[in-house]
């Protein structure tokens, strides 16, 4: 056998020095003969499940190559046994880094190191990996099948391509010294293509991409995240983003399972968020310790919120002052102890329930303090709102109804006075609403103010055959019967229903003093319903117009 060159030739013309790992193993000679050819070197077919020469190559050789390996070779390995730690933190590589189902015994560093193509790692095995301040000038992959057993750390990293985890599995698997709080840390880091954790993707620990960057996507869809559980039992989030801003749409969607709460808190999204057919609250632990299981405060979705089929209901999810383009849900989507307080969206979309009954449901699900005592409005307004950009004037009305009736319920009306006189306004709010919907159903006043009349005309004219009515001073009547106005029982009434109304009826026809029987005293106190009557009316239906206008002007 022939002893091994102790340097390499390098493209460039210099030579790469080998001589600190003489003598070189098996492995190690076929990872160089491929390395000299630009090639794949296949040390084995599958992961190796012991470090033995044919398969094992020193992570101090692959770190030397890949410092000094020249811009065109790349180095790319499959099947090897990783021993010691693949050390390239701070170094400048010329080309990309693939490793295909190889076993790393010690976790690869690239912090603050720049790589010059991708950095991949599907299929393979890994204790951790530290590439924090790293840059990637290709993708950066962990996927295919990837496991690492403790966490992976890329906080401030620049990735050119795809950030790519999927089917990647973050787990330290059965042995309690592998339990880690958090997986995958990534804040700040950069991503110019999409960030993938999909296809099966595991982490049994917090998944945190605080103030991310992502120029495409982020999607999640079918992962199965497992927030930390301490000591005290209490579980942590499972994914973090809060802070993070993604030129495309986030897909937590088509099976997504987190354990623990979701966060997405001041995150800024162009396109949609999708969770449809998500698990929130996976192992249904959050609650009981009055932990959030979906938490999106102060966000900014451009697209369309879809929150449909989910798995089980969302309860205390917040969306406290959180702005979309259009929401998606559906029978299945709320839960109870909402908070709902500055949750805007222009409208509904088309699949979403658009009953009247279906929202003002979900409005009284809110946290008990913000329907009760703490009332918070601005969700009873927004749903009106919206209702009304989408021209759905009735179901906007029926939401403003119910909004005044919880407001009553809540003890708003009439806080302001003592608790002697708070009676007052509360019966007269009530009958506000009971006559005119508070201003919201007019027509009421309009119909009742018109059974009025016609009821009241009808027994004024009953009256007058009865002798109850006469002309005012028959001797002057018959003296002057020109004076006289021709009596008409509805002008009579309109006349005692309409304060402002004058068509001579009262002025010439009275209730007379002489008729037998009990119709004077009937015909009187008729008259004077008629006018209380009418006088309520026409305050109620100026109420209905000031009303709206009070409104605006303090939306």
């Amino acid at each position: 056998m022939s002893t091994p060159s102790t340097d390499l030739p390098a493209p460039a013309g210099d030579r790469l020095d080998l001589s600190a790992f003489l003598p070189l193993r098996p492995a190690e000679q076929m990872l160089l003969s491929a390395f000299a050819e630009d090639e794949i070197a296949r040390i084995g077919l599958r992961r190796p499940l012991t470090p033995l020469p044919s398969v094992s190559v020193r992570g101090a050789l692959v770190a030397h190559l890949a410092r000094h390996g020249g811009v065109v070779r790349r180095l790319q390995i499959v099947g090897a046994w990783i021993e010691g730690a693949v050390d390239l933190r701070d170094a400048s590589v010329p080309e990309g880094l693939w490793f295909f189902r190889c076993v790393f015994d010690a976790a690869p560093r690239f912090d603050g190191a720049r790589i010059g193509g991708s950095l991949s790692f599907p299929g393979c095995l890994l204790p951790a990996l530290r590439a924090e301040d790293c840059t990637v000038a290709g993708d950066l992959a962990l996927n295919a099948g990837c496991t690492v057993r403790l966490d992976v750390r890329l906080a401030r990293a620049t990735v050119g391509g795809d950030l790519n985890l999927g089917r990647a599995r973050l787990s330290g698997g059965d042995r309690a010294d592998m339990q880690v709080p958090r997986r995958l840390v990534a804040d700040g880091a950069r991503v110019a293509g999409d960030a993938l954790l999909t296809d099966g993707f595991e982490s049994d620990g917090d998944v945190r991409l605080v103030g991310v960057r992502v120029v495409g996507d982020v999607r999640a869809s079918a992962a199965r995240l497992s927030g930390h559980v301490n000591g005290d039992g209490q579980r942590s989030d499972a994914l973090n983003l809060d802070l993070a801003r993604v030129a495309g749409s986030v897909a937590l969607d088509r099976g997504f399972s987190a354990a623990g709460g979701v966060r997405l808190k001041r995150a800024q999204i162009e396109g949609d968020l999708d969770c449809s057919q998500a698990a929130f609250d996976a192992f249904g632990d959050m609650g009981w310790r009055g932990a959030v299981a979906f938490a999106l405060d102060r966000a900014r979705i451009g697209g369309t919120l879809v929150l449909a089929r989910l798995r089980q209901p969302l309860s205390k999810a917040t969306l406290a002052d959180t702005r979309v383009g259009a929401l998606h849900d559906d029978d299945a989507t709320w839960g109870d102890a909402l908070v709902l307080d500055g949750f805007a969206y222009r409208q509904l979309a088309a699949a979403a329930p658009q009953s009247s009954g279906f929202r003002i449901e979900w409005l009284e699900r809110q946290s008990p303090a913000h329907v009760g005592r703490d009332f918070r409005p601005q969700p009873w307004q927004q749903s009106i709102a919206a209702f009304q950009r989408m021209g759905l004037a009735g179901q906007a009305r029926d939401v403003a109804v119910a909004s005044e009736d919880q407001l009553r319920r809540a003890g708003r009306i009439g806080a302001h006075l003592s608790p002697r006189w708070r009676w007052l306004p509360r019966l007269a709010h009530r009958a506000f609403g009971f006559a005119a919907g508070y201003g919201h159903r007019p027509w009421r006043v309009l119909w009742a103010m018109v059974a009025l009349w016609l009821a009241c005309a009808g027994f004024f004219g009953v009256a007058a055959d009865r002798a109850a009515l006469l002309p005012l001073g028959a001797d002057a009547a018959r003296a002057s019967p020109a004076m006289t106005s021709a009596y008409n029982p509805l002008a009579f009434s309109l006349e005692h229903a309409l304060p402002f109304v004058d068509l001579q009826q009262r002025r010439w026809w009275v209730v007379s003093n002489e008729a037998a029987g009990w119709w004077p005293l009937a015909t009187r106190i008729v008259a004077s319903l008629e006018i209380a009557l009418g006088w309520l009316g026409c305050l109620l239906a100026l109420a209905c117009f000031v009303a709206p206008w009070r409104r605006g002007r303090l939306s």
